[in-house]
């Protein structure tokens, strides 16, 4: 059973907020969590909440109580920003819903937390077609909960989550574990291999090209999921016929993007480089700016790979200028702390400081707590290394004081490598 937590800007909010859960518990057979507007409850009791959750549904109304006139706007809401930051630290799916007229505020308006609100797809519930309004949130909400729970650990989540790390750079390393054969994650990863094969045969039978091209992105995901990173190619090359022939360009660079993922999983550098490659090209051809940066980053994980640390770099820089133009802050993080730890292995040590600086202020404007305090403690390593003691030892304490409010599973992790710090 899938779990909802609602957030509502405003005590009006709250009451839709009801409303919506009634709906989602009967629709979704979801369990669902209201929370009471501007309640006097402690963070760690939201952050525990919010932990068991699937999906944060932010519920925003246009006419704000009359004596709190910034619940509409959210900017001073200090419990929905706290709730945003631990859903995002959870990797939890976050769902902005507006009524009626509601807006959310201007991206250059918001600090913080709020910003990652405004990247995420909002839905808009109009009293007077609620129903069929509904309807669209629901189908949206059943479609989310759904893949989340079949392939949580799907290979293309994110190029620098899942590949830049893969370099295992001084030791952080983010790629997850296989599935465990013995799971009901496998279990019903296997139910849905099964279920799509069947979907696929029909499509080809049918002749319906959109059916057979969803089927095999369902089965090269999971395939991936379960690490059988062969037969996810063989998936996601006949996909990749098919976008080609719809002529789809920003889907084939995503498909070029995956191949190279898998390939470079595989071992198969060489052949990763070549499909990053040719995603450039198609990019820089079609204006397709994100796909640019991404292609970038994979020819930059390939280099590092080979041991080109320098042209790695470099790569990883005009990734990163291509996401500084769409103005993605999350990708300027990863790349920025990517940048950072290769510089570190030149020991450039004022370069790779420089890098980590840039990445901590934009670590703590996004509010990403875990980067924020893994940054201090990267300081402080290098601080210790070029006999910086103190510099380090103030890293060191931040650090701590931070993690004194993070209760999650990496933050053991994180106070074991501080623990490793002070013996340096």
């Amino acid at each position: 059973m899938s779990s909802i937590y609602f957030s509502s800007s405003s005590p009006l909010a709250e009451t839709f907020s009801h409303k919506i859960a009634r709906q989602s518990e009967s629709f979704l057979e979801s369990e669902c969590k209201v929370s009471i507007y501007n309640q006097n409850i402690s963070k760690e009791r939201i952050r525990t909440q919010i932990e068991g959750c699937d999906a944060l549904i932010v519920v925003v109304c246009a006419d704000p109580s009359p004596e709190d006139i910034s619940a509409y706007n959210l900017i001073d809401n200090e419990h929905i920003r706290f709730e945003i930051i631990s859903a995002m630290n959870q990797d939890i799916l976050i769902v902005p819903v507006l009524i009626d007229d509601a807006k959310l505020p201007e991206k250059d308006n918001v600090p913080g937390a709020l910003k990652k609100l405004l990247d995420c797809r909002s839905h808009r519930l109009r009293t007077v077609f609620w129903s069929e309004d509904m309807e669209v949130l629901l189908e949206h909400l059943e479609e989310e909960l759904n893949f989340i729970k079949e392939v949580k650990g799907k290979m293309t989540e994110s190029v620098e989550v899942n590949y830049q790390r893969l370099a295992e750079i001084d030791g952080r390393n983010t790629k997850k574990d296989k599935v465990d054969l013995e799971t009901s994650d496998f279990l019903q990863v296997r139910k849905m291999i099964e279920a799509e094969t069947i979907f696929l045969q029909k499509a080809r039978g049918v002749a319906d090209k959109e059916a057979e091209k969803n089927a095999l992105s369902a089965l090269a995901l999971a395939y991936s999921r379960l690490g059988q990173t062969r037969k996810a190619i063989q998936y996601f090359k006949e996909q990749l016929n098919i976008s080609q022939e719809f002529e789809n360009f920003e889907e084939v660079c995503g498909l070029l993007a995956n191949l190279g993922d898998a390939y470079a999983v595989s071992g198969n550098i060489d052949r990763a480089k070549n499909y990053y490659e040719e995603q450039r090209v198609l990019a820089e051809s079609k204006g397709l700016h994100a796909y640019v940066g991404t292609s970038y980053n994979g020819i930059g994980f390939v280099y590092v790979k080979q041991g080109k640390i320098e042209k790695a770099i470099d790569c990883y820089f005009k990734a990163l200028e291509s996401y500084r133009e769409l103005e993605d802050d999350d990708k300027q993080l990863e790349l920025l702390v990517g940048i950072g730890l290769n510089y570190r292995k030149l020991e450039q040590w004022e370069k790779a400081i420089e890098c980590f600086e840039q990445a901590f202020k934009i670590a703590k404007y996004i509010e990403n707590r875990k980067e924020e305090i893994q940054i201090r403690i990267d300081l402080a390593e290098i601080f210790f290394k070029i006999e910086k003691r103190d510099l380090a030892l103030s890293q060191i304490e931040e650090a701590e004081e931070n993690l004194k409010y993070v209760k999650t599973g990496w933050s053991k992790s994180l106070m074991r490598r501080i623990d490793s710090l002070r013996n340096f």
